[in-house]
C-alpha cells in the first residue's frame, strides 16, 4: 500500500473539527474510487492563525490541499477527480469555488517540492526542523484528534 501524504493549509476557525474528520473520511474515498484501493491517504493539517493570510485586499478563507497523484497521470482522468474532490470540499465546508485551491501534481514533482521546502533551512538545521514538525503535528493530535499544526506566516 502506499501512502500518501495530503497537505493541507487551512485558516484557522474557518472549516472545524468536525468538517475536518469529514472531509478525512471523504476524499480517500474519492481517490479509492479514481484510482484503486492500493493508497492509504495521510493528512497534515496546517493551520495559519486568524490574520494573518489575506486575499484581493481582505483577510482570506481560502483552503490550500497538495493531493498528489501517479506520475504522468493524463488529464482525462486527473481532471474529473480533482473536480468531484473540489465539489466534496465545497459541499462539507460550505465554501465557494474561489475558497479551495487544489494542486495534484505528479508523485515525483511532489516530492521534489517537499526536499526544496526542506533545504530552505541550512544542512546541519533540516532534521531539528522535521523533528519539531513532526512533534507539532503530535502535539495537534493528541488536542485535536487529528494530525495539526499550526504556523505563523
Amino acid at each position: 500500500m502506499k501512502v500518501i501524504r495530503v497537505m493541507c493549509s487551512i485558516q484557522e476557525g474557518a472549516i472545524g473539527k468536525t468538517n475536518i474528520k469529514r472531509l478525512e473520511a471523504t476524499i480517500p474515498k474519492i481517490y479509492h474510487k479514481h484510482f484503486g484501493a492500493g493508497y492509504k491517504l495521510v493528512f497534515m493539517w496546517l493551520t495559519i492563525p486568524y490574520g494573518q493570510a489575506w486575499l484581493a485586499g481582505k483577510r482570506s478563507t481560502a483552503s490550500s490541499i497538495q493531493l498528489p497523484v501517479e506520475d504522468g497521470l493524463p488529464s482525462d482522468r486527473r481532471h474529473p477527480f480533482m473536480a468531484e474532490v473540489c465539489a466534496h470540499w465545497q459541499e462539507i465546508t460550505g465554501c465557494n469555488k474561489d475558497e479551495i485551491i487544489l494542486a495534484s501534481t505528479d508523485f515525483s514533482h511532489y516530492e521534489e517540492f517537499q526536499q526544496v521546502m526542506l533545504q530552505r533551512f541550512p544542512a546541519n538545521k533540516q532534521k531539528v526542523v522535521m523533528l519539531k514538525m513532526l512533534m507539532g503535528f503530535g502535539k495537534g493530535w493528541l488536542k485535536k484528534g487529528y494530525l495539526n499544526n499550526s504556523i505563523t506566516l
